[in-house]
């Protein structure tokens, strides 16, 4: 195995290992960029204007110095060692900790404007830019420079790669949000990878190859692509070995409970475990020290298979994906954290790795936030995980060891978790303390929010207005300032002060359009937003639904489409698009479309509607079934009015098609469908028994299979719910039409079918005496009323006629 795998797992097993390799996996970064000082060395830069072009000419011109020096593959590996510790450097600062004192080794460039301004413009990517307080933000730069923007230097370096995708992926997550040109080039990177993994043998047991698929599915899930995140994450698993279930044992979870009930446990196995199965650190547990609930499930003596072994790390890594997929592709409610909890406390028994620890330590932190118990362990656990970024005493782990899985978990940055903390601040009420973080953060919006959650507004209008004298034309601040005040105006001029090339103020702008009831303005709005920066979904969402409003069903159908692109579950886009393809006459598009819609909401009773009425169309009679019981199932105990839950006109059509044998949409005969035609009629009037026209499209439906004794059971029924209504006594001439057009349909089937055989027996052998009782019934019921009427003498005609 070559010396560069060796770095991407961050573990040496060899004796004769290069030294400058050596210093990356023992964490002295310092050393190796001490070493390089030539490289970072830019006389020609200081005064010059900002340019996001002339930092990486110069950087990449003393790369090719620097490796034409010594044309070698140990040059290359050297120049990926320093890349390396640049990348990890930075992520000392911002990541793991303890931050580190390179300002020796960089003079001047912390504090030069322009060198900042130039990094800056640099790292940002569809006008996203990076956090305002980064740290040592240039060490990103100067890795980037080294790990991607020269990769075809690296001719003998098969990782080359890997390592650039890492570095563009740590670029990403210093963005205020997702860049759609960043996600294309990672993702290309981490392809461009795989072709070059070696075959894994030796120590490594699959090690390479899970990392592999963990960090891409970790990509994938930081992309809200959850379903390609699942298969990496399997293929993880797989190349690992792990072995895990989620399943129950029988336990108790408070101090009270005196019989054990069920509990959701993680049940994992390494298939080796080969490294030291504990950290010599780690980070502050705390301790629940509740008076009810116990500190973590204690399981019943028969429970054999929950006394586990030691996970290697990697699969803690693993699991703890799992975890953050289980979040992703459920609802947000408890259920949802039940199921995540298991994997943690798995992840929590073994100590392996100082980071992976922190990891699911926070993500119990997450899990507690909204539980009275836990919530108060939830705050001081988060506390202590950010408080541990500073400290550099003999308790906490060394940066070598923290640094060896930091790519293989999806741990925020410092900042990222401080406003995390602020967040939970909020949360429980303590807005002060937060607005101090937020401050203290430079988060301008977060501050806001806590000025006006204080109702101080005119304080946070204030201070924006305080930092927009110090920075007049600076974009975000001025449409926060718009925020306030509720001026569009001013995201105009963010627009304005940009280039024209600010996406967040074209957005506040459309969704002020759009609140406006100016849908043409806001589509206009959103899309130019959108041509920055395509990665925002809700974005897309209120520009399709803007469309929408004006007709506009192609630029609608590309909204909702990107929608459904960025997040595949998002079952109102699926709906939205089945909506406009059904205007644009594309409905076999549109079933398709509704059929993934019901995946996602499958409790909207308006969307199993539209997929019926789409499946009629096609003639899709399976699914027109399926569709009608469903919306049985899910109106009938929630509306007031049972007469509107059956769509009499698509169950005619259903029976016409089947009956008479028309083609499915698969060009089979739809008669095959008879049993589950018959099953839903039964559904129906087990739970209708009140409503005419059921029965009289079952009678159709009896009469088209010939069974004639039902069709006269069905009118008969239908006949004795309007005979009953006492509208047609009191002269409500709509309700004696249809009652006597009923009663005429019944004397008919009585006339036709009554002396018929059916089984062996008549269909009705006193006919005629049922079919003059029924006109009778119905003559002199409503002869005080409707006597004279040409409909009561055409009734009297019909009974005139039986008589003889």
């Amino acid at each position: 195995m070559g010396d560069e795998w060796e770095l991407i797992v961050n573990t040496n097993k060899k004796t004769n290992f290069p030294a400058s390799a050596s210093l990356i996996l023992s964490g002295e970064y310092s050393q190796i960029l001490s070493s390089a000082s030539s490289l970072f060395s830019f006389p020609s830069l200081s005064g010059k204007p900002a340019s996001a072009d002339t930092l990486p000419l110069l950087l990449i011109g003393n790369i090719e110095k620097y490796l034409l020096s010594n044309p070698s593959s140990e040059r290359e590996l050297d120049l990926l060692c320093i890349g390396i510790a640049c990348l990890y450097s930075f992520l000392q600062n911002s990541w793991t900790g303890p931050p580190s004192d390179d300002s020796a080794l960089f003079p001047g460039l912390s504090d030069d404007e322009n060198f900042r301004l130039q990094v800056v413009e640099y790292l940002k990517s569809d006008e996203e830019h990076p956090y305002n307080l980064t740290p040592k933000i240039f060490l990103l730069v100067f890795a980037r420079i080294i790990l991607h923007d020269s990769l075809e230097k690296f001719k003998s370096i098969k990782s080359a790669h890997w390592w650039a995708a890492r570095t563009l992926f740590v670029q990403q997550r210093i963005l205020e949000n997702p860049s759609s040109t960043l996600r294309e080039e990672i993702l290309e990177c981490m392809d461009a990878a795989f072709k070059y993994i070696p075959n894994v043998s030796g120590d490594f047991k699959g090690e390479l190859w899970a990392r592999y698929y963990l960090e891409y599915g970790l990509i994938r899930n930081y992309y809200h692509q959850d379903n390609l995140a699942l298969e990496q994450m399997k293929n993880s698993q797989s190349s690992s070995n792990l072995v895990w279930e989620l399943t129950g044992a029988l336990g108790k979870r408070t101090k009270f409970q005196r019989s054990d009930v069920s509990q959701l446990v993680v049940v994992a196995q390494s298939s080796e475990v080969s490294e030291s199965t504990s950290s010599t650190t780690v980070p502050a547990n705390l301790a629940l020290n509740d008076d009810t609930v116990l500190e973590k499930i204690e399981f019943a003596d028969n429970q054999k298979n929950i006394s586990q072994g030691v996970l290697r790390t990697v699969d803690q890594c693993i699991l703890l994906a799992f975890c953050l997929n289980v979040n992703n592709t459920n609802p947000v409610h408890g259920l949802t954290k039940e199921e995540m909890s298991p994997y943690v406390s798995r992840t929590l028994e073994n100590a392996n790795n100082w980071m992976v620890h922190t990891m699911g330590l926070l993500i119990r932190s997450r899990l507690e936030s909204d539980k009275s118990r836990t919530v108060e362990r939830s705050v001081l656990q988060l506390q202590a995980l950010v408080d541990q970024f500073k400290a550099t005493d003999s308790t906490v782990a060394p940066v070598s060891e923290r640094m060896q899985h930091i790519f293989s978990i999806l741990l925020p940055p410092i900042w990222d978790l401080e406003r995390e903390l602020g967040n939970r601040l909020v949360s429980l009420g303590v807005v002060r303390s937060a607005l101090d973080i937020f401050l203290r953060l430079e988060m301008w919006e977060d501050a806001i929010s806590c000025y006006q959650l204080l109702q101080q507004s005119k304080e946070a209008e204030e201070l924006v207005v305080r930092l927009l004298k110090e920075t007049p034309k600076e974009p975000k601040l001025t449409c926060i300032l718009g925020d306030i005040r509720k001026d569009p105006a001013l995201y105009e001029k963010a627009w304005e002060d940009s280039g024209y090339r600010n996406a967040r103020a074209m957005r506040s702008l459309g969704a002020h359009y759009f609140k406006q009831n100016d849908f043409a303005k806001s589509v206009e709005c959103y899309s130019k937003a959108l041509k920055i920066n395509p990665l925002f979904e809700n974005s897309w969402f209120v520009m399709g639904c803007a469309a929408m409003r004006i007709d506009d069903f192609e630029t609608a159908e590309i909204a909702f489409s990107r929608v459904i692109n960025i997040d595949s579950e998002n079952g109102e886009a699926w709906t939205n698009l089945a909506s406009v393809q059904i205007r644009l006459k594309r409905k076999r598009e549109a079933f398709l479309a509704l059929r993934e819609a019901i995946k996602h909401n499958y409790e909207n009773y308006q969307i199993w509607q539209n997929y019926l009425f789409t499946s009629i169309d096609l003639g899709e009679f399976q699914e027109a079934i399926r569709a009608m019981e469903r919306i049985l199932e899910l109106r009938w105990d929630k509306t007031q009015n049972k007469d509107t839950v059956v769509d009499i006109g698509c169950l005619d059509i259903l029976i016409d098609a089947i009956t008479s044998n028309m083609a499915d949409a698969d060009g089979t005969p739809s008669s095959k469908h008879i049993p589950k035609l018959e099953s839903l009629l039964n559904s129906i009037t087990i739970k209708i028994s009140t409503y005419p026209p059921i029965f009289l499209c079952i009678s159709r439906y009896h009469k088209l299979r010939k069974e004639y004794k039902a069709v006269i059971e069905d009118l008969v029924k239908a006949y004795r719910l309007l005979i009953h209504n006492p509208a047609i006594t009191s002269g409500d001439s709509e309700a004696f039409e249809k009652v006597a057009d009923v009663t005429l349909q019944l004397v008919d089937a009585y006339v036709e079918f009554g002396d018929l055989v059916e089984n062996g027996v008549p269909v009705c052998s006193d006919w005629k005496y049922q079919a003059k009782m029924t006109l009778k019934t119905l003559i002199s019921r409503t002869k005080s009323v409707f006597d004279g009427t040409d409909l009561h003498e055409k009734l009297k005609d019909r009974l005139e006629a039986l008589k003889n």
